[in-house]
């Protein structure tokens, strides 16, 4: 089964059922197949040809699902873009990916407006609400446009900072995103019946392959939560009888410390199950869910990637851990040889849904993938029973609590342009509870200035809300191991609260 026959199938099947709710406005799967079809028709009208790459940069929506499925049946490769990033960022993954068409809408446009000039490739810039856009849909036909599509075929390009710590392309296939859909439905037990409540970006791989993908597959009803708030997650699972909840563990965690009183003001009872992924999660804070929204967590662990490589299921979960791995798994030390059960190595993987490849970049895929293993630079540990337990990155890389990843060498690049900077270091620091504040050390040029109100200035105008440092520190140099290189170690551990 490909990206097109996972649609094609339930709009066949069941064409009135609800697949996507936003608020009040409902989509069926009948009316998803044919808005999609009208998309793919209207860009192959354009000019596009098998395997262009078009951008996507749009808010979580219906028109997010409409216009990806729209590329994916004109036989292109949708590059996803994340809404949270600035225009600088965009700009260098629009050059990156070589897309010639950007699907987006109007505030997006006018942001991306200084930087659009310089990407020489991107022909066109199509904006949902523009008339040229509706008039291109509207005279479009709503019947597949029938391009042959083979499983081998590469389907989409996620941007990814997390084992390596530089940005990059991961190519998919239409087989690789198929792996792992029908893997977690099962575990959840996922069926037509369910009501699957959404508020993670389906940008990330984790919203489109197992939360957008998954439930197509199932034929089931996604409910987009476009701003995530506690508040409206309950609205939600009251208003539409939700019965599964997935999310990265930040949410969890605000929905899990929310007074008894407050959640008795909602009818919940249809929730069973939430799924959580993407950052490691509190076994404090995961029991509270359970316990005050009656449901089972099941938590999944997997990367860009490689999607889910881990999971936690309704039979056999374990609270602390990301489950049993539903594929081959090494845990080694840096040696490469496999540690005793119960000690922490780097997870290793051999998945036959493995992405493709980096996009243009084969230097760094060898990095990672070496005899058909996948080098995660993941610190995990299997305890007796099988479980696996999440430890850290083995590299810096900085996870916020919502699971984003931060590259400390793309803010350090940025923050290197500031005219009063010589030097920059960007860490996480623990502070009392564990958690890693992101903090910039700064060095300044002889004899220039600067505040730290200044530089937070910079850091907004050039970088996404999530990778600003939450602490802006001073120094009159940056350490350095005896190789030249940044000590991060060293900050860190002198740094903690």
């Amino acid at each position: 089964m490909n990206i097109i026959q996972i649609l094609e199938k339930p709009a066949s099947e069941v064409p009135q059922k609800t697949a996507i709710i936003l608020g009040s406005r409902r989509v069926t799967y009948g009316g998803l197949n044919e808005a999609s079809n009208r998309i793919a028709n209207a860009l192959i009208g354009l000019g596009m040809e098998k395997g262009n790459h078009v951008a996507i940069l749009l808010s979580h929506s219906p028109e997010w699902v409409i216009n990806y499925f729209g590329v994916i049946k004109a036989g292109g490769v949708a590059v996803l873009l994340s809404s949270m990033l600035k225009a600088p960022e965009l700009g260098s993954l629009l050059r990156d990916s070589d897309a010639k068409i950007l699907i987006t809408e109007r505030g997006f446009s006018q942001m991306l407006s200084p930087v659009l000039p310089d990407i020489p490739l991107l022909k066109r810039v199509l904006e949902l609400a523009g008339d040229f856009y509706k008039t291109m849909v509207t005279g479009s036909p709503a019947v597949s446009p029938g391009v042959a599509i083979d499983d081998k075929d590469e389907a989409t390009i996620i941007y990814t900072s997390g084992v390596l710590g530089k940005q990059k392309g991961v190519v998919h296939t239409h087989a690789s995103f198929m792996g792992t859909p029908d893997i977690v439905s099962a575990g959840i037990r996922r069926g037509r019946e369910d009501v699957v409540i959404d508020p993670v970006p389906f940008f990330y791989l984790f919203g489109l392959s197992e939360v957008l993908f998954g439930s197509i597959i199932e034929g089931a009803t996604v409910v987009i939560i476009p701003h995530f708030t506690p508040r409206a997650v309950l609205e939600a699972i009251e208003r539409e009888r939700g019965s599964i909840l997935f999310g990265v563990p930040a949410m969890h965690n605000a929905l899990a410390m929310l007074r008894n009183e407050v959640i008795k003001k909602y009818d919940i009872s249809s929730l069973r199950v939430a799924s959580t992924a993407g950052a490691k999660s509190s076994p404090r804070l995961m029991k509270m869910l359970e316990d005050k929204f009656n449901l089972t967590l099941c938590e999944t662990y997997g990367l860009s990637e490689l999607s889910v490589v881990s999971m936690s299921t309704l039979d056999n979960h374990k609270l602390g851990t990301v489950g049993k791995p539903i594929c081959d798994l090494k845990v080694v030390d840096d040696s490469g040889k496999e540690v005793t059960r119960g000690e922490i190595g780097e997870a290793v993987f051999k998945v036959p849904w493995v992405m493709k490849g980096y996009y243009k970049a084969p230097a760094l895929t060898a990095q990672v993938l070496k005899d058909g293993w996948f080098y995660t630079g993941d610190l995990v540990r299997m305890d007796e029973g099988g479980y696996l337990e999440y430890v850290e990155k083995k590299s810096f890389i900085i996870v916020t609590p919502s699971g984003l990843k931060i590259s400390p060498w793309e803010v350090e690049d940025v923050l290197l342009r500031h005219p009063s900077v010589a030097e920059a270091a960007y860490v996480g620091v623990k502070d009392i509870q564990g958690r890693q504040v992101p903090t910039a050390f700064i060095a300044l040029k002889e004899g220039q200035s600067a505040t730290a109100e200044e530089v937070a200035s910079f850091c907004c105008q050039n970088l996404a809300d999530f990778k600003q440092p939450k602490q802006i520190k001073f120094t009159d140099s940056i350490p350095k191991t005896s190789s030249g290189k940044i000590d991060r170690r060293r900050l860190k551990e002198e740094m903690q609260f």
